[in-house]
């Protein structure tokens, strides 16, 4: 099996079997994938709390025939400052949904990974829910290629992915 190495953040963790879970992860080098963390669930795992959303791993993956293998992961950031906050963890949540609905499995975008990183950092040590979400909005419709002015961007967004992007919000 080949392994690779990159950094992801968490976009989505959902049960698979009694002891795995399946990891939906927006890599830079990749773009977005899903992989099978077999005894995450354990309450032993090697894993521990690390597969949660919003955090930012460096991943060791082996390549598999369906899905790939996490075999290792390391902590990065957490953003333990938006996970503290309920209003902050809301439009954190609010970013990573666009950013799962926005990309195709395999689709690098250095980009959207960078963005998204940076407006997380902005998120998790400002006050100002407001500019990081309008920061976060513009700049994705920039990346995306769909930025017009005088529109409202989460207009545009919810136009992009064909659904209202405002009901996610809060």
């Amino acid at each position: 099996m080949a392994i690779y190495k990159t950094k992801g953040i968490v976009l989505k963790a959902r049960p698979f079997d009694e002891s795995a879970k399946i990891i939906t992860i927006f890599t830079i080098d990749f773009g977005k994938v899903n992989v099978i963390a077999k005894g995450a669930k354990r309450p032993n795992s090697k894993f521990g709390g690390r597969l949660e959303p919003l955090n930012v791993l460096e991943l060791s993956v082996a390549k598999g025939r369906n899905l790939d293998i996490l075999s290792q992961c390391e902590t990065i950031e957490n953003y333990s400052g938006i996970k503290n906050k309920h209003d902050k963890l809301d439009l954190a949540f609010y970013f990573l949904k666009v950013i799962y609905k926005a990309t195709d499995d395999y689709q690098q975008n250095k980009n959207l990974f960078r963005l998204l990183v940076f407006s997380l950092k902005k998120l998790n040590d400002g006050n100002n829910l407001l500019d990081s979400e309008k920061y976060f909005e513009v700049n994705f419709l920039r990346v995306e290629g769909l930025f017009r002015a005088g529109y409202p961007p989460d207009i545009l967004i919810g136009e992009h992915l064909g659904e209202d992007v405002r009901l996610w919000k809060r």
